[in-house]
């Protein structure tokens, strides 16, 4: 039997209002019907009817309050849900501090990043405090092993932070460096807007710290690859360039340091290896990468021992500079410049390698405040070009008379290009006469060429010729090597080919027209295209031209030039070896050319006064041609003597002064002509 209670529950305000408005209802019904009043009747219809109601709407209303409680429970938990996954798996989270910046609410992020366990720690906290010397203030932070002391100059990403918050204006985005335990470096984010109350007062803050570490690394990473050369390590163009133009710039302000011709405040050195291409086109690219880090390290050891102040750079290639920011005489900058030097000398042998270093060096000094940065570089560029065409291997520090001889050379590049173009005209429109120009006229003259035995006319040699109208005679030693340089011998070169094959067919015969080839012209593989269009457009037979290569062009790539070679050779050409014995030729290579002619340099014409051991090297040379069953021509025949050794030695053709100098086309139409009657 089950026990009632001893008190009944207590109703609730609800039920006891409804209750009560049931009895009054009753009390009310009953009064009516005893005195049988209608407006009593009424009036108990409308109070049963306002109590109905009443009960209705207060239901309703605690069930609202309910469902509203319910939904905000499940909205906060669904926000913290969010909050949490947003703070763990993302670069972000949220802090929140009072209006002093001490922190009220910090995320498990951050109390990791700080080096602490929990984040409860750092509640209370200030938010400055905190990034300035990490978890738990100066004084934990010093004893953790940080050397900041708390007097320190606040950094300036600290400061602007501290500006930030004094200010009560929301702020986004401000990076400061964080100092943690954890992190050796560690880059954040913060941004924050004021917490004001329901009057307005300002009582706090709330905001997003994310991490920024990684772009940072990243920014410094294209920083560095934007001043490093990647390869060694060293500077590269940019900020050797900037830091010329920076000292140019401070010495130009100071004019009590204006430098003298003997000591100057600023030094630059441009050095150039002389064998880095024959090193990548022997072992390759990796073992030219390889040698270049060597070349930097054993040029940074030398700069070290050397005078302070120097910047070492890479600028490309196999191109590096030095700046020195120091007074230097003379002496001193030429002992530097020849330690460099000597420091390249020793032989790099990695693995089973053995690879000589060798390189050429221009320096140029600062000289007052008229020199700009681009004129020092410009001087050194001069000084090198000047060490390189001195034999390598060399120091130059450039003079006066350097820069004269540039502006020559910039002169003959100008004006060679301005008269190539005028030939090129002239061969395409032979009816147009062109006027005379300031560069002068570029020519194609004609040596002939004799049989040794009978002294029968069989060919000439074709020769560039330059006259200018202030200048002269230009030598073709003066601005061929120019033209090679610049790339401009080639246009120059096949120029020279379709006017000498012109010229060949307006003189008939079969006599053989013989065209020099350089070097960058035999590298090129538009060469056999050229040729064969050249003698398409004029008709030549191929029998009678013949193309003279140098042995220096021909072993700097031996296996691509014989491939060139044979071409050539295909399309029934004939090919000369002009200036041999000259060179370093290998008889193993000479052997494998598709040459037909072995052309025999004229110093060892002149050298047979010299007496017998002159003598035999000519004769080894002549048989040696026999031998690989070559035409022996010799260049550079002046007496009769000379000729007459010749022949005693079995030489087949000869050239030169003895027969006729080099002459003009007409000139050589007339000596064909004369040939042919003299045979009739």
């Amino acid at each position: 039997m089950s026990r009632q209670p001893a008190w009944p529950p207590r109703p609730n305000h609800a039920v006891r209002a409804g209750a009560l408005l049931a009895a009054l209802a009753a009390a009310v019904v009953a009064a009516a019907v005893s005195e049988h009043t209608f407006v009593l009747g009424t009036l108990v219809g409308a109070l049963v009817g306002a109590g109905v109601l009443v009960l209705v709407m207060w239901s309703r209303h605690r069930q609202a309050q309910r469902l509203a409680r319910s939904e905000a429970a499940r909205s906060q938990e669904a926000t913290a849900a969010l909050l949490h996954d947003f703070e763990t798996q993302s670069d972000a989270w949220s802090w929140a501090a009072d209006r002093e910046g001490r922190l009220t609410h910090a995320a498990e992020r951050m109390a990791s990043e700080l080096g602490c366990g929990v984040p409860g720690q750092l509640l209370g906290q200030s938010l400055l405090q905190l990034l300035r010397f990490g978890e738990g203030g100066p004084s934990l932070a010093m004893q953790q092993g940080f050397r900041d002391t708390p007097d320190r100059q606040m950094p300036p990403d600290l400061v602007w932070l501290m500006g930030s918050l004094a200010g009560k204006a929301p702020f986004r985005g401000v990076e400061v460096q964080v100092r943690s335990p954890v992190r050796p470096a560690l880059w954040w984010s913060i941004s924050g807007v004021p917490v004001l109350d329901e009057i307005g007062l300002h009582v706090g803050w709330r905001g997003v710290v994310r991490d920024v570490t990684t772009l940072h690394e990243q920014s410094r990473k294209l920083e560095r690859l934007a001043h490093v050369d990647t390869l060694t390590g060293l500077a590269n163009r940019h900020v050797l360039q900037s830091r010329t133009e920076q000292a140019v710039d401070q010495l130009a302000q100071a004019p009590e340091a204006t430098g003298e011709e003997a000591l100057s405040p600023l030094s630059l050195y441009l050095l150039d290896l002389d064998n880095f291409k024959s090193v990548n086109d022997h072992f390759g690219h990796l073992v030219g990468d390889r040698l270049l880090q060597e070349v930097a390290q054993r040029l940074q050891r030398c700069v070290d021992e050397g005078p302070s102040g120097g910047v070492l750079a890479r600028l490309g290639g196999d191109e590096f500079a030095l700046l020195i920011e120091q007074p230097l005489h003379i002496v001193e900058r030429e002992a530097l410049a020849l330690a460099m030097l000597a420091t390249l000398r020793e032989p790099w042998t990695p693995e089973d390698l053995c690879i000589e270093v060798r390189a050429s060096l221009g320096v140029a000094a600062w000289a007052g405040p008229g020199d700009t940065a681009s004129l020092l570089l410009q001087q050194a560029d001069i000084a090198l070009y000047e060490a390189k065409a001195a034999g390598r291997d060399m120091v130059r520090l450039f003079d006066a008379a350097m820069g004269e001889r540039m502006v020559e050379r910039h002169l003959v590049i100008h004006e060679l290009g301005l008269a190539l173009n005028a030939a090129q005209r002239a061969l395409a429109h032979p009816d147009r006469p062109e006027p005379d120009l300031p560069c002068g006229r570029l020519s194609v003259y004609y040596q002939p060429q004799h049989d040794v035995a009978d002294g029968r006319l069989t060919g000439f040699e074709a020769l560039v010729r330059w006259r200018h109208p202030q200048r002269g005679w230009i030598s073709p030693a003066q601005f061929i090597p120019v033209a090679e340089e610049t790339g401009l011998v080639v246009a120059l070169g096949e120029w020279v080919l379709r006017q000498a094959c012109r010229d060949a067919v307006d003189w008939g015969g079969d006599g053989k027209i013989a065209v020099n080839v350089s070097g960058v012209q035999l590298a090129s593989r538009h060469l056999v295209r050229t040729v064969a269009q050249v003698l398409a457009e004029t008709g030549l037979p191929p029998f009678r031209l013949e193309l003279e290569v140098t042995e220096t062009a021909v072993l700097a790539d031996p296996a691509a030039a014989r491939t060139r070679m044979q071409s050539l050779r295909s399309l029934g050409i004939g090919l000369g070896l002009d200036d041999f014995g000259t060179g370093y030729s290998s008889l193993a290579y000479l052997r494998t050319y598709p040459i037909n002619t072995l052309k025999i340099d004229r110093s060892f014409i002149t050298g047979l006064a010299a007496g017998a051991q002159a003598d035999m090297i000519l004769r080894t040379i002549i048989q040696l041609g026999q031998g690989l069953g070559m035409k022996t021509l010799a260049e550079g025949v002046e007496t009769v003597e000379q000729l007459d050794t010749l022949r005693r030695h079995g030489c087949l053709q000869v050239q030169g002064y003895l027969f006729a100098a080099a002459m003009t086309a007409k000139d050589a139409a007339a000596r064909v002509l004369q040939a042919r009657r003299s045979m009739a």
